[in-house]
C-alpha cells in the first residue's frame, strides 16, 4: 500500500507539472468554492472554467509534493501531516463535485477511499503501539499507551476495542496520593501564641482534599486521601504531598499619623439686599493609619512513597496587607468633607487581625492556585 501511495503521488506530481507555470495565486478551498458557485450561475463560462482549473491544479500539485515529502518522515509523525493533507484534497473534490459541469471540466481526484485506508493504517499503528506499552507495569508506559489509543481514535473513532483499552490504561495509571496536614517550618511562631494545629488548618486541609476530587477524582489519574481515610481503606500511598509554609514574615503593626486642614465657605445669612453672606470655616483632621503586612511561601513537596525520593517541589508565594484608618478633628465640623466624617465615626479600638487570621487570608489568596498546582504535579 505504501509503495502504491508513493508511486501515485510521483505520478500526480509529474502529470500536473507538465501543465507549465501557474499564473494563479488562488490555492485555497474558499477560492474554489467561489469559482464553482460562479460557474453554476453562468453555465459554460470559459473564464471561470480556466480559473477553476488553474486554482485546483496548482493547489493539487503543491499538496501532492508535500505528501510525497511526508512519505519519508518517520512514523508516527507522518500521520499528523499526511491525513490532514489528504482531507484538504478531499474537501476540494467535494466542493467541485457540487457542479456536474465543474467535475467534467476539472476532473478532480477523489481521495475518499485512500483517505479511509490511511486513517485505518494510522489507527492500526497506534493500536499496536498502545497494546505493546500496556504490557509494561510502570505508570509512564500506561500513559504512553493511553495517549496512543487516544491518537488512534482521532483517526478512526471506533477502532477495535481502543476505547476500552484506553480507559484500562488510564485506570492502571491512577496513583494514591496522601495529602499531609498543613505544616510550618518557622518554630518561632510558637512564641507568638499561634495555634498551628487550629481548626482552620484542619478545615482547609479537608476542603483541599475534597476539591482535588478525593477518592473519586476524574480530572487527573489520582485519588487523594488524608491519613485516616488511607488507613481505613487499607491502602498504601504512591505519592505523599507535604504542604509547608516557609519564610513566614510578620511585621509588627505600624501606626502612622497624618494631619491636614480643611476650609470651606459657608452661607451664614443674607444682607439687607438679600445677598448671601459667607464665612470661611476651618478644621484640622488628625488621621491615624494602622497597618499590618505579612508574607509566606507555600511549599508543595511531592515524594515517591516507595523510593522515598523527592519527585517535585513547587513554591507559591503569598502576601497579606491590612490597614485600618480613623481620625479625630479640631475646629468647625462644617468644614469637613464626607470622607473625613467617615473616618471620624470609625471605632478607635478596633482590633488588628490576629496571626491566625492573616495566615488564613494568605491561604485563601493562593488556594485555587494550590489546587491547580497539585493537580498538575500528579497529572501526566
Amino acid at each position: 500500500m505504501k509503495k502504491h501511495l508513493f508511486f501515485f503521488l510521483i505520478a500526480a506530481v509529474s502529470i500536473f507539472s507538465c501543465k507549465g507555470p501557474s499564473y494563479s495565486t488562488k490555492t485555497d478551498e474558499k477560492d474554489i468554492s467561489t469559482l464553482v458557485k460562479k460557474l453554476g450561475k453562468k453555465g459554460g463560462d470559459d473564464r471561470a472554467v480556466y480559473e477553476l482549473q488553474e486554482v485546483y491544479n496548482n493547489a493539487f500539485q503543491k499538496s501532492a509534493i508535500r505528501l510525497n515529502n511526508y512519505y519519508y518522515e518517520s512514523i508516527p509523525d507522518r500521520w499528523d501531516k499526511v491525513i490532514p493533507e489528504m482531507e484538504g484534497l478531499q474537501r476540494m473534490f467535494d466542493i467541485i463535485s457540487q457542479s456536474a459541469y465543474a467535475m467534467q471540466m476539472v476532473k478532480p481526484v477523489n481521495y475518499y477511499q485512500q483517505l479511509l485506508l490511511t486513517r485505518d493504517s494510522a489507527a492500526s499503528w497506534y493500536y499496536d503501539y498502545g497494546t505493546e506499552r500496556m504490557k509494561q507495569t510502570d505508570r509512564q508506559s500506561q500513559r504512553e499507551a493511553y495517549d496512543a489509543f487516544q491518537k488512534g481514535l482521532r483517526f478512526v473513532s471506533n477502532y477495535k476495542d481502543a476505547g476500552r483499552l484506553s480507559q484500562e490504561a488510564y485506570t492502571r495509571s491512577i496513583v494514591n496520593v496522601l495529602v499531609s496536614p498543613i505544616q510550618y517550618d518557622d518554630y518561632s511562631m510558637s512564641s507568638w501564641g499561634y495555634n498551628r494545629t487550629g481548626n482552620q488548618d484542619r478545615t482547609t486541609h479537608d476542603r483541599l482534599i475534597r476539591d482535588l476530587g478525593a477518592q473519586t477524582a476524574s480530572q487527573v489519574p489520582a485519588r487523594f486521601f488524608n491519613d485516616y481515610d488511607l488507613r481505613r481503606s487499607n491502602l498504601g500511598p504512591d505519592l505523599v504531598i507535604d504542604l509547608v509554609w516557609k519564610n513566614i514574615r510578620f511585621n509588627n503593626p505600624q501606626e502612622k499619623t497624618n494631619t491636614y486642614n480643611r476650609s470651606k465657605k459657608i452661607e451664614t445669612g443674607r444682607d439687607t439686599a438679600n445677598r448671601p453672606i459667607y464665612q470661611t470655616v476651618t478644621a484640622t483632621v488628625y488621621q491615624t493609619k494602622r497597618e499590618l503586612n505579612a508574607g509566606a511561601d507555600m511549599n508543595i513537596i511531592v515524594t515517591d512513597a516507595n523510593t522515598r525520593t523527592q519527585v517535585n517541589w513547587k513554591v507559591i508565594p503569598s502576601e497579606y496587607n491590612y490597614f485600618y484608618e480613623y481620625a479625630d478633628y479640631r475646629g468647625d465640623r462644617r468644614a469637613l468633607e464626607e470622607y473625613d466624617l467617615t473616618l471620624i465615626n470609625r471605632d478607635r479600638n478596633k482590633q488588628m487581625p490576629t496571626k491566625e487570621e492573616a495566615m488564613n487570608e494568605m491561604m485563601q489568596k493562593i488556594y485555587n492556585s494550590l489546587v491547580s498546582r497539585i493537580k498538575q504535579t500528579v497529572n501526566w
